[in-house]
């Protein structure tokens, strides 16, 4: 019997690990995030990289400079409850990290390698 309560211990980890994942993934790219900012006020997270595509792709006529655009405010709905999301003059480098979300990504991915 104690096979059995082993194999719904492990079962159960695994379960709950599978959950944890979930919600580490970024709802653009669908991998794990990549340094995680915050859309406020709905508390979503994105990647940086993808918040700033779509960023991109929903103000095309940006200026950019050398291929990157450069930063000044603008809008862009939230892909997860597409609340409209407005940036101060820092465009998406104004979003704040989610520190949290890397630490619990960091400690996520040292478990999973055990």
């Amino acid at each position: 019997m104690s096979t059995s309560l082993n194999y719904k211990s492990f079962s159960k980890e695994q379960q709950t690990m599978d959950n944890l994942e979930k919600q580490l993934i970024c709802p653009i790219c669908l991998e794990m995030f990549t340094k995680p900012v915050v859309i406020l006020p709905c508390q979503h997270n994105l990647c940086r990289k993808c918040a700033s595509d779509i960023f991109q792709a929903s103000n095309p006529y940006l200026p950019t400079r050398g291929g990157t655009t450069v930063a000044s405010g603008g809008r862009f709905r939230c892909p997860s409850c597409r609340h409209e999301v407005v940036l101060d003059r820092h465009g998406v480098y104004g979003l704040q990290r989610n520190l949290l979300v890397e630490n619990i990504i960091d400690i996520y991915k040292q478990e999973s390698t055990r």
